[in-house]
């Protein structure tokens, strides 16, 4: 696990890589490649699409490093690189699924033998806008502005977002902490 760089030094590297610096372009990757892959790993749900994702994140980021203008967080702008690199691995793969098995859809959510559900998975079962904002803020622990930045979506859009995905947890967590019946 690489050390947490604050956003001030990440920015530093980022405008010291925009102007070609190699080094500081690769301090700054390595800064934010746990992030980069909790990110890809949460919205994905699977590790392979995520190492893919979040392989594509970097390499666009070897260009994208030079249109950074710094206006906000580099943190914040990798992680929308991260989001489109998402997003493409997501069409990407449906494609491919489409064309090996029509029939096939996935259960999102499985139990394990004690029929408990893990929490990873049912974070994985939410829509999609409603895990971003509850991994970006819950996961990852941006702010709700860096957030609403990351998703494209106003700040109230990513509280109540949260908030749906906290309330879905929960009654899911709830559904699935069932006693089992007395035994006679």
């Amino acid at each position: 696990m690489t050390p947490r760089v604050s956003d001030e030094e990440l920015d530093r590297y980022a405008r010291a890589a925009r102007g070609g610096d190699g080094a500081a372009f690769e301090i700054a990757c390595r800064a934010l490649a746990d992030d980069v892959w909790r990110y890809c790993l949460a919205l994905l749900g699977d590790q392979d699409l995520a190492v893919e994702a979040a392989q594509e994140t970097f390499l666009r980021l070897v260009t994208a490093v030079r249109r950074y203008r710094g206006d906000g967080p580099f943190r914040v702008y990798t992680l929308v690189v991260a989001r489109r690199a998402i997003a493409e691995t997501l069409r990407r793969e449906r494609r491919q699924r489409d064309r090996t098995a029509p029939d096939a859809e996935p259960d999102r959510i499985l139990a394990d033998a004690s029929g408990l559900v893990e929490l990873e998975q049912l974070v994985a079962a939410l829509p999609e806008p409603l895990r971003q904002a509850f991994v970006l803020t819950q996961v990852l622990g941006l702010p709700y502005e860096r957030a609403a930045d990351v998703a494209g979506c106003p700040v109230g859009t990513i509280r109540s977002r949260v908030f749906r995905a906290r309330e879905r947890l929960a009654a899911a967590l709830q559904h699935t902490d069932v006693d089992e019946e007395p035994r006679r």
